[in-house]
């Protein structure tokens, strides 16, 4: 049958059409390029004339668009503070050239090298070297105070992902109230409080609801290697190592100031509200391994702690909070805690501890029973309840059983595990545990076998994980793309901020909020047409081709 010649009208509707698909295709996102070797000025942000700054390049951006750094070997350093994401990106290094390195020197007052903001929620930082910044390496930017309207909030639903943070003034991580739903994924922390070590950890959230640090390895910090306060609900922390930690290894809850609760979710001022700490491999830490404060119905199953407590506190810690000492603060005690097939491994006996302080007419770690079974202890264990009339100030296994009820089913024994963490053959931690909902894989991601081991590892599982070792903490490729992570080491890199660096030009630099003051909000530059988005749309190709085959472009 012979097709019909098109008639003008349908041409015009077709036209018509193709312009409309035309317009709607400059939406698309785009992705700009940023190299050592480009210009901010000639550069068009295209992959043969990238521009100079990652600042330029964002500047020049949309949401939705992506900010590609080049990375060759020896050159793939951004010497820039306070790059601020104002929209919806993603920040990534260029595929097969290791990790671009973004430093801000910790001498650049006020400064954080990667800032996100509320209106930049949804973005992504993947496959970077993140250093210095007077505070913190990244922050996430807030909207959010109390009493403030509902609708304000932080940056949300941001994944930081393959990342190698170091060398920052205070904190590595820094997420502000209202941040939520944060993941944090196969990112190494070290040597935090390069400035300021007296309150710099490895991630500090305050208030962030539904964020997941999973899969990463946390060392050398100069205090805590990670908590959430502030009444952060429904946090879960899983498949990490935390080592080395000046003070605690993982932390539920805290001591928050008072103004950074939000009274309508949660007016009993609880520190964390239902936070998740699954296997984790926790060793070496000042003060506790895995503490709570005031917390209600946290979940602590299946991680091993090892050498906790070096200056105080014990492996498994029930604190008390002071909150400012605020008159009109909660201060509750811990509440509903589970804790389950944990394996404590302690040169020092400090097991279990429960503290209680005479301050503020009376303050207890914990309400009730500290709902311990199934765990694993060292022999030598010491068990300490500080509530009035509780009677053991340093018992035995036995003499906790008996004054607080917990822990019958667990076990005393010779445990040991390796550098990894894992269990060797023969362990008395193997088939020893209890199988529990929340918890269906091990710290190599091995799905767990009934009944569970004890501890952070299923022993006998064969791992397709890279191998952790000790210091070393090899990184996952990135999930659907062709990039690999390279193994990290734990010594510290050459070139972090002790090493002497040029101080980035301020020219044109936006100011930043610290962490004390929430973000105020700021207007995103208007959008300019990127110089990259040299594209044709498909539907202008396919028009051209029509009226080619018509003949009306002879």
């Amino acid at each position: 049958m012979a097709i019909a010649p098109l008639r003008p009208q349908s041409l015009f509707s077709l036209l018509l059409l193709g312009v409309g698909v035309c317009a709607s295709g400059q939406a698309l996102s785009a992705e700009l390029y940023v190299s050592t070797a480009g210009n901010d000025s000639s550069g068009t942000g295209t992959l043969q004339n990238p521009y100079r700054t990652v600042k330029r390049a964002i500047s020049a951006g949309r949401a939705g668009d992506t900010i590609t750094l080049r990375a060759p070997a020896g050159n793939r350093t951004y010497n820039e503070c306070d790059v601020r994401l104002r929209q919806k990106m993603t920040l990534r290094t260029y595929a097969g050239e290791g990790k671009a390195r973004i430093h801000c020197a910790i001498t650049t007052p006020e400064s954080v090298t990667i800032q996100i903001d509320p209106a930049a929620s949804g973005s992504r930082l993947s496959n970077l070297e993140i250093s210095g910044g007077y505070y913190y390496g990244i922050m996430l930017q807030t909207n959010w105070y109390q009493g403030g309207p509902s609708s304000d909030t932080g940056a949300s639903d941001v994944v930081l992902e393959d990342l190698l943070i170091h060398g920052t003034g205070r904190d590595g991580i820094k997420i502000t109230p209202k941040s939520n739903r944060a993941t944090i994924r196969r990112v190494e922390i070290h040597t935090t409080g390069a400035r300021d070590n007296g309150n710099a950890d490895g991630i500090d959230n305050v208030n962030g609801d539904g964020m997941v640090v999973e899969d990463s390895y946390i060392h050398d910090t100069a205090t805590t290697g990670l908590y959430f306060k502030g009444g952060a609900r429904d946090v879960v922390v899983q498949r990490n190592r935390v080592e080395n930690t000046g003070d605690a290894g993982i932390l539920v809850g805290f001591d928050t100031s008072t103004e950074f609760f939000d009274l309508v979710a949660n007016p009993q001022y609880y520190e964390s509200i239902r936070g998740i700490v699954r296997n984790n491999v926790v060793r070496n830490t000042g003060y506790s391994g895995i503490g709570m404060y005031a917390s209600k119905d946290a979940i602590v199953a299946n991680n091993t702690i090892v050498n906790a407590g070096r200056l105080g506190h014990s492996a498994i810690y029930f604190g008390v909070t002071f909150q400012d000492w605020d008159p009109k603060a909660g201060r509750p005690a811990n509440v509903n805690p589970t804790i389950r097939n944990n394996l404590v491994i302690q040169d020092n006996n400090r097991c279990v501890e429960i503290r209680y302080s005479s301050e503020l007419g009376g303050l207890s770690g914990l309400s009730g029973s500290p709902g311990s079974n199934w765990n694993g202890f060292g022999n030598g264990c010491v068990f300490r309840d500080g509530r009035p009339g509780s009677g053991v100030t340093a018992g035995t296994l036995a003499q906790w059983r008996s004054a607080t009820g917990a822990d019958a089913n667990s076990k005393q024994a010779a445990f040991s595990v390796d550098a990894t963490g894992h269990l060797p053959a023969g362990s008395p931690a193997i088939d020893s545990g209890t199988t529990l909902a929340q918890v269906t894989d091990d710290i190599d991601g091995q799905a767990r076998v009934a009944p569970y081991d004890l501890g952070a590892d299923e022993y006998g599982q064969q791992s397709t994980a890279p191998i952790r070792v000790n210091g070393t903490q090899p990184l996952i490729p990135v999930r659907g793309t062709g990039a690999a992570s390279v193994p990290v080491a734990a010594s510290v890199p050459s070139g972090t901020a002790t090493v002497t660096t040029p101080a980035p030009s301020q020219a044109g630099t936006e100011s930043t909020a610290t962490a004390a003051t929430p973000a105020t909000p700021a207007t995103a530059p208007a959008a300019k047409p990127a110089a990259g988005r040299k594209y044709t749309p498909p539907a202008l190709l396919a028009w051209r081709w029509l009226l080619a085959r018509l003949g009306w472009l002879r």
